[in-house]
């Protein structure tokens, strides 16, 4: 019974996660800046977005998406932490 009830809950994970991250933006690359980051999440990344973006989706695409919900799941404690660090003054 419990294997049932996973399978419908995996589905709407599967589809949640590629509607929210694997959907093209209208971001564009070259109105953005450069950002490093390791070789290893650079061919991750690359893979995914190749096999599942559908010629649709470009790295940059899914790397604005990560972040997007990111900062919506995270903005308030973003937030919060800045909020009580030491400010720097200049």
């Amino acid at each position: 019974m419990k294997n049932a009830k996973q399978k419908p809950e995996k589905a709407l994970r599967t589809a949640q996660y590629k509607s929210k991250f694997l959907a093209p933006t209208t971001f564009l690359a070259r109105n953005g800046k450069t950002v490093y980051i390791s070789k290893e999440f650079h061919q991750k990344l690359s893979q995914l977005v190749f096999m599942l973006g559908g010629r649709k989706l470009t790295l940059a695409d899914y790397i604005h998406n990560l972040l997007q919900h990111h900062f919506d799941d995270f903005g308030a404690e973003m937030r919060e932490v800045y909020n009580n660090s030491e400010k720097l003054n200049f």
